[in-house]
């Protein structure tokens, strides 16, 4: 029988086949296998081995048990709690509060306690356009706080406090003034001239408005006639916020030789000490009547009876008296609001403005002009109130004062006694205009001090 010849592959594929098992053997022992002491074993062998488990004893069981649930079940997470929620709303051109809280779904009663927390100071009562608005809301929605941006200075807040009611309150940012010296020649009308020099309208406007008995601005100025005005710019962190405060204008030319000073007093005075300032009454009524309840910054309210701010006066007048304007001025608001009726806000020259509340009927409008003295409105019971009466405020750069014992302009003169004191206040004017004097980072000394004193004596400013 004939032999088949060995294959030449024979060999080389016989050798290849020892060594993949030479290597599954060594695989086999040296591998890591899992013992009877292993993690995984014991947490995957409850099922595979009963009987190693009932010979270990209930111990080892429950020793088991006890490392497999540790691991196996997930621990449960921290609860997150819930974070209270703040919206900022920008008011457009027609929004309203009631607007607002309506587009947000905030209860109307939420609106009513804002309101009556606002009564005494009407901040949010007439809104702006591009004015923002803070809402905080709790997890569950509710209104917890609102925020207002008045301007760049002031934010007012209204919080919820523990009886669900809000209470008013305000933060003023820290502000610092800074003189600034602003020189022209008349070339066209004064108003070019002036805007040319860099006074802004409102500047302009306290300008015409305060030597207008003494200058006619179209037919006394010359070509090249000078004119200075000092300034003081309200900053934060040296940026203009927008409010401006005249100290001083002076005009030399060929047939006009004018200057007018802010004294101590916050009313403008010529250089022989005669008033410049258009002046106030005292009362807004022809006739006086009793004053049935006074200033008070704390005084208990009679309806609420809580403690809250009276920021005017009464007086005991009955429905339909004829309620006067106190000053020239302008019409800056007409409106009704819940709790403070029917009101009228009138802005007089410079730092001073007036409120009249409670109204029963308005006979002027917004932007209208009005002259001391004359009738705008008729006396009522509207609003929240205990009965007929008329409610006036006044305010000096802002802050409601007590009419009856605050320093109003009246037509008088600086005192003899005093006219060194003014006459050295005014010469330190005077030395700035001309250049005599040096305008530092934060104004002149005096003047500077000045500005910044206590609220309670006032300025007059260009708002």
């Amino acid at each position: 029988m004939k032999q088949i010849p060995p294959s030449p592959y024979a060999k080389p594929v016989t050798l290849v086949g020892l060594i993949i098992l030479l290597i599954a053997l060594l695989n086999y022992f040296f591998s890591d296998k899992p013992g009877d002491n292993d993690e995984v074993t014991e947490i995957t062998s409850d099922h595979s081995k009963p009987a190693e488990i009932a010979a270990n004893g209930s111990a080892s069981h429950t020793d088991n048990n006890h490392m497999t649930d540790e691991i196996s079940k997930p621990v449960p997470a921290e609860p997150v709690e819930a974070q209270p929620q703040d919206i900022r709303y920008t008011v457009k051109d027609g929004d309203s509060l009631e607007t607002i809280f309506n587009q947000l779904n905030i209860p109307i009663n939420t609106l009513y306690n804002i309101l009556e927390a606002d009564e005494a100071y009407l901040d949010a009562d007439v809104l702006h356009p591009d004015q923002q608005l803070i809402f905080t809301l709790d997890p569950d929605q509710t209104l917890s706080k609102l925020a207002l941006v008045i301007d760049p200075k002031k934010t007012v807040f209204y919080q919820r406090s523990d009886d669900n009611n809000f209470i008013h309150d305000e933060k003023l940012t820290p502000t610092s003034w800074q003189t600034e010296v602003l020189k022209g020649t008349i070339q066209g009308s004064f108003y070019l001239s002036a805007v040319d020099a860099g006074l802004t309208d409102k500047t302009i406007m306290t300008v015409r408005k305060l030597l207008q008995s003494k200058i006619n601005f179209r037919r006394d100025l010359r070509a090249d006639d000078e004119f200075q005005v000092v300034m003081e710019r309200e900053t934060i962190q040296d940026a203009p916020i927008g409010n401006n405060t005249v100290v001083a204008i002076r005009f030399n030319g060929k047939k006009v030789d004018l200057s007018a000073y802010l004294h101590t007093d916050g009313i403008y005075y010529d250089k022989n000490g005669e008033n410049l300032t258009p002046a106030l009454l005292r009362y807004p009524t022809e006739k006086r009547f009793r004053i049935s309840s006074s200033f008070n910054p704390r005084r208990l309210n009679p309806v609420t009876k809580r403690i809250s701010p009276h920021n005017g006066v009464d007086f005991a007048t009955p429905v339909g008296t004829k309620v006067i304007s106190t000053g020239d001025g302008v019409v800056l608001r007409v409106a009704t609001h819940r709790y403070a009726g029917k009101y009228v806000v009138i802005k007089e020259f410079g730092a001073f403005s007036t409120r009249y509340l409670h109204l029963s009927k308005i006979l002027v409008r917004k932007g209208q002009k009005v002259s001391r003295g004359q009738v705008i409105a008729l006396s009522g019971n509207t609003g929240r109130s205990t009965g007929p009466h008329l409610h006036y405020e006044l305010h000096i750069n802002e802050k409601p004062v007590n009419p009856i014992t605050a320093k109003i302009p009246m037509l008088k003169s600086i005192p003899k006694t005093e006219m060194a004191v003014y006459q050295k206040h005014i010469k330190n004017l005077d030395d700035l205009m001309s250049g005599k004097a040096i305008v530092t980072a934060g104004g002149l000394e005096w003047l500077n001090e000045w500005l910044m004193r206590d609220e309670k004596v006032e300025k007059t400013s260009t708002m």
